[in-house]
């Protein structure tokens, strides 16, 4: 039998928020709160303007950061 593949990020939460970015001022987004290794109650937040989220997006977005800064976090310097 092949073994499973464990999941590298699991999304906790995603909900509208209002940010603040000093060039634009507030705006409305999309908060997606993930956790990062699964299992390990490390939490992450994403923020996404309202615009340009789609589920899909949020998941490249998770994925993308992952690949990032996933091999950082946990090591020791």
């Amino acid at each position: 039998m092949a073994e499973e593949k464990k999941p590298k990020a699991k999304i906790i939460r995603v909900f509208e928020t209002v940010a603040f970015d000093p060039e634009k001022g507030s705006y409305r987004a999309v908060d997606v709160r993930f956790e990062y290794p699964v299992g390990s109650g490390n939490y992450y937040d994403i923020v996404i303007p309202l615009e340009e989220y789609t589920p899909e997006e949020a998941e490249r977005r998770v994925r993308e950061w992952v690949q990032k800064y996933g091999s950082l976090m946990g090591k020791e310097l």
